[in-house]
């Protein structure tokens, strides 16, 4: 079976940026995951990582690129 390659397709410290472009990603079929790297005492400290998969970067790519963020 094989393994699914995920790769960084952006990062934002904004929340609203993140979920305009998972909401893109999703209404385009596009899985993803994310990760929350900001620290939990100081909340301004960090940032949201967006994976996709990596034979959906290119279609990911332009799906951001055409979000006004």
């Amino acid at each position: 079976m094989p393994s699914i390659k995920w790769v960084l397709l952006s990062t934002f410290q904004q929340e609203y940026k993140t979920n305009m472009l998972l909401a893109a990603l999703k209404e385009k079929g596009i899985s993803y995951r994310t990760i929350n790297k900001f620290d939990s005492a100081f909340n301004f400290m960090g940032r949201i990582e967006i994976y996709v998969e990596q034979s959906n970067f290119v279609t990911a790519m332009y799906v951001k690129e055409n979000l006004d963020l």
